[in-house]
């Protein structure tokens, strides 16, 4: 697999394709993405002959909602589910990641068409307006931005959402702590603009480590390399100077203004926390010089929905897996790490842990309220019993109900890494940008001084359940 085009058509052998022609870029796209939301198998959705735009200039939503679409994307078995799926990365990172870096080319696919200064056209894709009250149309919500450290000289990729203010004028909303965030300041405190690029559609290995954290100075380009088995190809923007990859479908490079400069105001966005929870603002401009594309290019987009689906390429998946491996490896007794992808829960995770002594559990909460992969905009971290699946909310909520002392076993942590995009924040921290906020330690484990006289519950041992899955499992 070297592309998107690849995988469209992996995933049309796996029978999880729907083709729609006719669709508005306003408002249409988006509903008929919101409306599949429900569908608990929501194909991968492709739409073509868009209102106001030729045949051929496509876009691409609800691409990596199933899990067996993630798992295609990410280099793994097809058949797994839930925390085998997490188990399945956590093994894949625990074997070593052995970065990549890429190889640079003269052309590929992606300039197939070129747009230089005054020919910059934004509007030639069809950009959609996904909500009527979003504050515009969102070319980026599936892609990477793509910037380099001024100082160190490393290039670094994070998906930041991207708005089309006119043809060859786009905000880049970076909420602090991000290394976009930081990398741009650099330039700024030099009386600099930040040079930047977006790529769109490639392989989706590039999407997938845009959206995950890497550690300071990791570029997401190697390792998008170890996942897909070989290199990127890639060419010098001739702008920016920055690497750019060659069988993108849409890439285009400019330079961010300094926000005493030239701002826009950016947004509302209807964000994945279920809310309109940024008000609009001022963001710095980012200025268009050059634009790429494929003949018959394919914009993807992955808006956030309501109920939300995992819409992030495995997020829930890699961020549960390697939190797994830092806690094995600073803890015994780890049965499994969990973040919820329940509608609107992506942001509780559960701890499946064997108790070994007193104060385990509690170690456990810690721990994974301090791990850089799940602390951002996390507020619930609970743990549970090793006999509780920590990817079944049901069981979940079960051990939460029975085995949770709300008095002595939730603790509370004020003044956390947060964001502004919590609808929670009160509006004086909104105005200071203040953005931290408070979590819940939450044990819903047997309490191990009687762990032995607990009650016993009434679950079906392993065995015997698959013992009858196998029996009867074909008259279902």
């Amino acid at each position: 697999m070297n592309d998107l085009r690849d995988y469209i058509e992996k995933v049309k052998e796996l029978g999880e394709y729907k083709l729609l022609e006719g669709a508005d870029w306003n408002l249409e796209i988006g509903e008929i993405n919101q409306w599949q939301v429900t569908n608990p198998a929501s194909p991968l959705l492709v739409f073509d002959k868009i209102k106001g735009y030729p045949p051929g200039f496509r876009v691409v939503c609800n691409a990596f909602t199933s899990q067996r679409r993630e798992a295609l994307a990410l280099r793994l078995p097809l058949e797994s589910r839930g925390l085998e799926l997490v188990r399945a990365w956590k093994d894949k990172v625990k074997a070593g990641i052995k970065p990549v870096p890429p190889v640079v080319v003269k052309t590929g696919p992606v300039m197939e068409n070129v747009q230089m200064g005054d020919k910059v056209d934004l509007f030639t894709f069809p950009v959609p307006k996904f909500r009527e009250g979003d504050g515009g149309r969102y070319i980026g919500t599936a892609h990477a931005v793509i910037m380099k450290d001024p100082d160190e000289g490393w290039i670094n990729l994070g998906t930041y959402r991207v708005q089309v203010h006119d043809k060859n004028t786009v905000t880049v909303y970076m909420s602090p702590g991000r290394h976009g965030h930081m990398i741009r300041q650099k330039y700024w405190a030099q009386g600099k603009p930040c040079p930047c690029a977006v790529v769109i559609g490639g392989d989706p290995a590039i999407f997938a480590y845009g959206l995950f954290p890497l550690a300071w100075k990791q570029s997401e380009y190697d390792y998008a390399g170890w996942l897909r088995g070989k290199p990127l190809e890639v060419f010098e923007g001739p702008v920016t100077g920055l690497p750019l990859p060659a069988d993108a479908e849409i890439v285009f490079e400019g330079e961010m203004m300094p926000p005493d400069v030239e701002t826009r105001v950016e947004g509302p966005f209807a964000e994945f926390t279920g809310y309109y929870a940024s008000q609009p603002r001022p963001e710095p401009a980012v200025k268009v010089k050059s634009v790429f594309y494929r003949n018959n290019p394919i914009l993807i987009c992955s808006p956030p929905t309501m109920p939300d689906k995992p819409h992030s390429l495995g997020m829930h998946t890699r961020k549960s897996a390697e939190a797994w491996n830092d806690l094995d490896k600073a803890l015994p007794g780890i049965k499994g790490v969990y973040t919820i992808d329940e509608p609107l829960a992506g942001k509780m995770i559960v701890v499946s842990l064997k108790q070994m002594y007193a104060g385990h559990a509690r170690q456990a909460a810690m721990m994974a309220a301090s791990n850089p992969a799940l602390a951002y905009l996390t507020k619930w971290f609970i743990v549970v019993d090793d006999d509780v699946d920590p990817s079944n909310i049901r069981e979940v909520t079960w051990a939460m109900a029975t085995r949770c002392e709300p008095f002595e076993d939730i603790d509370f942590v004020r003044n956390c890494w947060g964001s502004g995009l919590d609808a929670r924040l009160p509006p004086e921290k909104v105005k200071a940008r203040q953005f931290d906020h408070s979590i819940a330690l939450v044990l819903a484990v047997k309490p191990f001084s009687w762990i032995k006289d607990f009650p016993k519950d009434i679950k079906l041992p392993p065995e015997t359940l698959k013992k009858i899955k196998d029996k009867w499992g074909g008259q279902f």
